[in-house]
Order: structure tokens, then C-alpha cells, then sequence
């Protein structure tokens, strides 16, 4: 995510409906991604041949408005000898290739992706008063697939993704994010059109995704499972009041030394951010005309036309614009990814991207240096950091921890020279307008 950026969470025209077995083998020629699913399903779950499933009612591939075909909902009695609880298992159907025919995902083999190369999964708490698993469970998975689908960024193993409301889509729920990991039941599956693995979303809340940014997602989840309410299976209890490291609070020592070890394995995050080139004369802004923005080559493929992009062009000072949101992850930037020597990418919704390069960052297709410190190819900016410059941010944005934004009065505004760099903070959701 990534760091990963969450899908629209308007509610939309979900065509969901609820049905018992609601596939019908007459409708379906050719099935072999879904028969593929099924049966690793029906390992787990004997007893529960034909599940509940949440169906859409125009596919895809016939104009329909949602990515996922159908989505099972299966009763898991848990585990009492391992404190795994009672909960309902959901399992999509969508992101692979369920039918090998090219009709929504390009054909492929043995070995290779099936589609996205996976599926989503979730477990969720069961109430004692619930004979049928909710619904709004569907809902989410496919407003995570619409994102999968639109921008084809993959949801990998240690993925956190920021949703900023209750996974449920309403009520008073602290569990507002989500962090994605193996389903512990399901295997990967190699089927003649290609590979599948199965993806758990994980419900967490604001403490323990800020735990995943700051350290790694993988890690925290590791932390996650020794947690009786959470338990190997990572059943998402949307009534949790107390995060893991309430629970436990040598947890959070093991985060903090990790942090010191490792880093952070946030390289990116999509944010409310943006950048203007600053000179002599008035500040402006640069044309964000591209539909996809990459560092790495003179032409890119659009969709329509072929577009050549001019080669980087050297500024002479530039104007960093955050919201207190973004902001808020300077200091864990500088920390855990600058002075450990790796690279680290702001983007926005408009392709702008803001470009973090320490000096002993090894990474390819980097045009800045010492002597050429700020650089630009079309909306996509590298600044290169130097050791001074970074112990320069790492001073100036001290100020810049959680609560910060408590009693602030906006802009913030910080200065560095050498290269000259001027950055805004302004309140979270919102872009000051330039010097």
C-alpha cells in the first residue's frame, strides 16, 4: 500500500445480494478458477458445501459496477484448545481469473499470476447472537478491488492501508484500517491458468497501523497473532477497544527495537500532497497532464497514445506542500528510511510524486546528485538529501509527532538551503495555495 492509498468508501451501487449457493453451473461454461477455489474451500469447510454468498447481480464483464463475481461466507467453529474464536470466514471471487477465456483477466499458465494472482479473505468475530455472517464485509472487499482493479497495484503480504472510518461503514468502531496477511487455512493454489494465493484482510486500529508505517507491516502482524483476541487465525473483532500494545506493552518495546534495527519498510504512501518549482519570479505550478507518471524511461503508454517525456530538467528551489496527515510521517521518514539510506516517495491523486533520496541510496533511474540536487520530469520531482539536509529535517520536524496537530495554528512552515526547499504543513485533508 507500500506503503498502500484506501478506495472510495462511499457505499456506491453495490449489486450485492444474498443467496444460498447462488451460483448456478448452467450459467458457467467454463469454471475453472472457480472450481479451483471451491474445492480448497471445501477442504476446509466439509460440512458446508453450498455457503452463503454475496453474488453480483450484473458481472463484470456485462457492465456491472463490481469487480468481485461472488464472495462466500463460511461459519468457522474456531478452535477452543488454541483460543481461536467462533467466526465467519469470507472468501472473494474476482481478483484471479475464475474462467480462463480472456473475458476479464488476460490468459495465463502454469507458474504464472492467475489474474492479480489472488484472492481476498477476512474473519470476523461471530456475536452470539449471529446465525447470519453480515454483509457489509462485501462491501468492503469490493471497494478494495475497485482500487486493485482501476490503478493495478497488487495487495501484498504486510500491506497496511489507512481507511480513516469503521470497517463497517458506520457505528463508533476503532477498527478504521486494515493491514493484509496469509489466510492461515487457505494454500496457494497452482491451477492450469495460473497461480492464486489468498490474502487476509486484518482489521487494526490507528496505534497499530501507525506501528506497521513506522516499522513494517509483517512485523506487526507477527506481534498481532500472540494475541489471544486476535489468535493465529487474525479474527477482526470490530467491538476492540484496546489496541495489542494496550494489551501488551513489551509489544511496543519490540517495535521500537525494530524501528532501530530494521527501519521502516515504508518506502511510499499516496497522500495529500503536492509540489511547485519556486524562482525569481512568481511561484507556479507544474502541469499535472500525465495519466501515469514513471522516473524510469523516455516513453511511457498511456492507454491511447504513446507520450515522450522530456528529459529531467534541473530547479533551483522547490515548495512542499503537506497535510498534517502526511506531515505527521516526516520525522518516521527521516528516521527509519533517510538515515538508514533508502529512498522514499510521496504521491497524490494527480500523479505528482515527491521523490526522497538519502546519498547512499542504490536504487536505479535516479537523475539527481550532490551537485544537481533538485530535479524534475514532468510532475515527478527527486530531491537529493544530503547528510546535512537530513540532520537538518531530522531536528526541524521533532515537532511533528502524534498530537501534533492539537492546538496548532496553520500554515507550519519549515526552510531549508542547500538546495533550497520551503514545506507548508496545513490541516489534514487540505493544500495550502502557494508563497
Amino acid at each position: 500500500m507500500a506503503a498502500v492509498a484506501a478506495a472510495d468508501q462511499d457505499d456506491g451501487d453495490l449489486a450485492d445480494v444474498f443467496v444460498q449457493g447462488g451460483r448456478s453451473q448452467t450459467d458457467e461454461p467454463d469454471y475453472v478458477g472457480l472450481e479451483s477455489i471451491d474445492r480448497a474451500c471445501l477442504e476446509i469447510y466439509p460440512d458446508q458445501p453450498n455457503p452463503l454468498q454475496a453474488t453480483a447481480v450484473v458481472k463484470l464483464w456485462l457492465g456491472g459496477p463490481d469487480p468481485l463475481d461472488y464472495i462466500s461466507m463460511y461459519s468457522n467453529p474456531g478452535d477452543p484448545d488454541r483460543a481461536i474464536l467462533p467466526h465467519w470466514h469470507y472468501v472473494s471471487y474476482g481478483f484471479s481469473d475464475l474462467h480462463g477465456d480472456n473475458r476479464v483477466h488476460p490468459i495465463s499458465g502454469p507458474g504464472q499470476p492467475s489474474g492479480f494472482g489472488f484472492e481476498l479473505s477476512f474473519r470476523l468475530k461471530k456475536e452470539d447472537d449471529q446465525s447470519v455472517p453480515p454483509m457489509w464485509p462485501s462491501n468492503l472487499m469490493n471497494k478494495l478491488a475497485t482500487y486493485v482493479f482501476q490503478t493495478g497495484n497488487v495487495l501484498q503480504v504486510g500491506d497496511h492501508i489507512p481507511w480513516h472510518c469503521p470497517l463497517d461503514g458506520g457505528g463508533n468502531s476503532q477498527i478504521q484500517h486494515m493491514l493484509i496477511t496469509s489466510d492461515p487455512q487457505l494454500p496457494d493454489l497452482d491451477t492450469l491458468i495460473g497461480y492464486v494465493q489468498f490474502r487476509q484482510i486484518v482489521g487494526v486500529k490507528d496505534d497499530e497501523l501507525k506501528a506497521a508505517q513506522r516499522w513494517k507491516g509483517a512485523g506487526v502482524l507477527e506481534l498481532m497473532c500472540t494475541v489471544k483476541e486476535i489468535s493465529p487465525y487474525f479474527i477482526t473483532d470490530m467491538s476492540r477497544t484496546r489496541s495489542i500494545f494496550e494489551m501488551d506493552s513489551n509489544l511496543l518495546h519490540q517495535v521500537t527495537t525494530g524501528i532501530e534495527q530494521d527501519g521502516s519498510n515504508l518506502g511510499h504512501v499516496t497522500a495529500v500532497c503536492s509540489w511547485t518549482e519556486m524562482s525569481a519570479g512568481p511561484v507556479f505550478e507544474r502541469e499535472a497532464d500525465m495519466v501515469t507518471q514513471t522516473p524510469s524511461g523516455d516513453v511511457m503508454d498511456t492507454g491511447d497514445d504513446t507520450v515522450t517525456l522530456c528529459p529531467p530538467e534541473t530547479l533551483e528551489a522547490v515548495h512542499l506542500k503537506f497535510d498534517a496527515e502526511a506531515a505527521e510521517l516526516l520525522p518516521l521518514i527521516v528516521k527509519a528510511r533517510l538515515q538508514k539510506g533508502r529512498f522514499f516517495v510521496f504521491h497524490n491523486a494527480e500523479n505528482y510524486a515527491i521523490h526522497l533520496i538519502p546519498p547512499s541510496c542504490q536504487e536505479d533511474n535516479l537523475f539527481v546528485s550532490q551537485g544537481e540536487p533538485l530535479k524534475a520530469q514532468s510532475t515527478f520531482l527527486q530531491i537529493y538529501c544530503s547528510e546535512i539536509l537530513i540532520d537538518k529535517m531530522s531536528q526541524e520536524f521533532e515537532m511533528l509527532q502524534d498530537s501534533f496537530e492539537e492546538n496548532q495554528h496553520y500554515p507550519i512552515e519549515f526552510r531549508f538551503s542547500d538546495p533550497t526547499i520551503v514545506i507548508t504543513v496545513s490541516p489534514r485533508g487540505q493544500l495550502y495555495c502557494d508563497l
